[in-house]
């Protein structure tokens, strides 16, 4: 191996570093701010913590245990952001074949707009499908019955525009 390889596995690692905290202090950041305005709002700080994230647990009167870390969107939207950068990070050639597809739908446009739209269809039906399988995963992992039904109408909703979709003409 040579010595310019190891300075660049090194770099890589170095900034691999450098984003995890830069990523850990946006969360840790986040939540202080949700934890704050659950406090205005009425909400009681609990003496126990998840068991599945270690974040301070949050109870208003007479309603279920909250987990800001687990259960509030902004957070989670962070936490699926960091996760879709991972992903193209640590499989480089997805970056790549985005990129090619991306390319391929410009010059194919001007070609053939119907096989582009069926092929937008289809990306379109392949992502909803992707936030089903979330909003499902996030449903297993909660506890709280108002999520519960938010994510519930997520999901019929999607399915809905999947229908849809599929049932355009093309």
């Amino acid at each position: 191996m040579k010595m310019d390889e190891l300075m660049e596995d090194y770099d890589k690692l170095y900034q691999d570093e450098e984003q995890k905290k830069i990523y850990k202090k946006k969360k840790s950041d986040l939540v202080s701010k949700k934890l704050g305005e659950l406090l205005l709002q009425g909400y009681r700080m609990l003496n126990s913590t998840c068991k599945k994230c270690d974040c301070i647990l949050m109870q208003k009167k007479n309603e279920p245990y909250y987990c800001v870390s687990c259960q509030d969107q902004e957070i989670i939207t962070l936490d699926m952001d960091r996760l879709n950068s991972q992903v193209l990070k640590d499989n480089p050639m997805i970056g790549q074949i985005e990129e090619n597809v991306s390319s391929i739908f410009s010059e194919k446009k001007a070609e053939n707009q119907h096989t582009t739209m069926a092929i937008d269809v289809g990306n379109s039906v392949n992502i909803i499908k992707s936030k089903i399988a979330w909003a499902t995963e996030q449903l297993k992992n909660s506890n709280v019955l108002s999520y519960d039904l938010e994510l519930l109408d997520y999901i019929k909703k999607c399915s809905e525009t999947i229908t849809i979709l599929n049932n355009t003409k093309i």
